[in-house]
């Protein structure tokens, strides 16, 4: 009798403690949102872009970690790879709000390249302007380095046919449409923690029947409301 006593205790105790470091993993979560949600506003007007777009990538990217570096690189809340951060004078990627600022501009020239197309930007962010535009006119890219994106011309409507980037475009847009990137302050969702993962693309990782898929494959363009 003692003895299941013991147990049952040591088991609440166990569920308590799980429950009280949930609670703390999100409300450390929605504390940073909130110091960074004026650095999403201002960045976004600067830029005409949306600022939702902006605090969806970074919560994907980096659930707002200012110190998140990725293995394969990329660093801060907006996980800017060395190269992007050069081209957008970008020179501490973990300063939140240099990098943010940087995010911005970036957006801002994705969209604009892809049309207002928020989808194709999105996988631009994660997979690279190059690789987008390579699944959309079927023209493979060669890479300064001799290696050949969609060497053989496959047709997505943009979209790459990587699961990586795929998930990562599914997840801005499903936060997108459900309304959950408004201002923190203001939702009536709640910021949860999801399992982490790292979402920096290397194509060239891939294995080779990742890139073996049919050429009258459909865009995966998603509409935001």
């Amino acid at each position: 009798m003692v003895h299941k006593f013991f147990c049952m205790t040591l088991t609440t105790v166990c569920a308590l403690v799980t429950i009280s470091a949930q609670d703390y993993s999100d409300r450390a979560l929605y504390d940073t949102a909130i110091r960074l949600e004026p650095l999403f506003v201002v960045a976004a007007k600067r830029y005409g872009v949306d600022a939702r777009i902006l605090r969806a990538i970074c919560f994907v990217e980096s659930h707002y970690r200012t110190s998140a570096v990725s293995p394969k690189g990329a660093r801060g809340p907006m996980q800017f790879m060395p190269a992007t951060a050069a081209r957008y004078g970008l020179r501490d990627p973990h300063n939140p709000e240099q990098a943010i600022d940087a995010a911005a501009r970036y957006l801002r020239d994705l969209l604009e390249k892809f049309g207002g197309r928020v989808d194709l930007a999105v996988a631009a962010y994660n997979a690279g302007e190059g690789t987008v535009s390579s699944f959309m006119t079927g023209k493979p890219l060669v890479l300064g380095d001799g290696r050949i994106v969609n060497a053989r011309g496959v047709l997505t409507g943009g979209i790459p046919p990587y699961a990586e980037t795929q998930i990562y475009v599914r997840s801005v847009m499903a936060l997108l449409n459900n309304r959950v990137t408004g201002p923190v302050g203001k939702s009536s969702v709640q910021l949860q923690s999801i399992r982490r993962r790292d979402f920096t693309l290397d194509v060239f990782d891939l294995p080779e029947r990742a890139q073996k898929i049919s050429s009258r494959r459909a865009s995966g363009f998603i509409e935001v409301e």
